[in-house]
């Protein structure tokens, strides 16, 4: 595998993207307006390529990272990403921004493995914050990457991909552990405001 897709051209794409392509990796962006995705991809450099929503998807890896308003559209122009390991990077956030769009007993990424059955959905990325991303760092230490999955082979592939970019790597166990995820980086979002941090902090296990 050689090529990241990733469908959005927001901060969380940014990110994502940076990473990749600083682990050697190809770009695929696929994006609604194609000429915001070009002026990303400029920006960014390397090798990144850009198609649109609907796009056949060249890499076995795909990061969803839109608002989670869009996700159910994109899922389905994508006709369910059948075959690929995809990557839940949103949080599932309300309208009103107030909390999760979601019921207790489930997740955004348990919700798109219901939309996208042929997919092996890995929830990551959700918990960091973009611009950390971007920077690969935080404080001169690794960032912590947190995942989830159901499928072994695809947990792996994505963890062997994060690793190579940089991340350290913490398995949280199952799918059904995204619910958890979510709650948290809704709570560090909320932290930022309380604590003045400008959304630039970061979640770390100690050992």
């Amino acid at each position: 595998m050689s090529t990241i897709s990733i469908v959005g051209a927001g901060n969380v794409a940014r990110g994502i993207a940076t990473r990749a392509l600083a682990a050697g990796y190809e770009v695929e962006l696929l994006v609604r307006n194609e000429e915001q995705g070009r002026a990303l991809a400029g920006e960014l450099g390397g090798n990144v390529s850009v198609a649109g929503i609907g796009a056949e998807v060249a890499g076995d890896i795909v990061a969803i990272a839109v608002p989670w308003s869009a996700v159910a559209g994109i899922v389905s122009a994508f006709g369910g990403f059948a075959g690929k390991t995809v990557v839940d990077a949103t949080n599932p956030l309300n309208a009103d921004f107030t909390g999760l769009d979601t019921d207790a007993d489930t997740s955004g990424a348990e919700e798109i493995a219901k939309l996208a059955p042929q997919a092996k959905v890995v929830k990551a990325f959700n918990t960091v914050f973009a611009g950390n991303v971007v920077a690969g760092e935080k404080n001169g230490e690794a960032l912590d990457l947190l995942v989830a999955a159901d499928d072994a082979e695809a947990k792996a592939a994505v963890v062997a991909f994060a690793e190579k970019a940089g991340f350290r790597v913490i398995d949280t166990g199952a799918l059904s552990q995204a619910r958890t995820m979510e709650a948290l980086a809704w709570l560090h979002m909320q932290l930022q405001f309380t604590r003045g941090t400008n959304f630039a902090s970061a979640i770390t296990i100690v050992d």
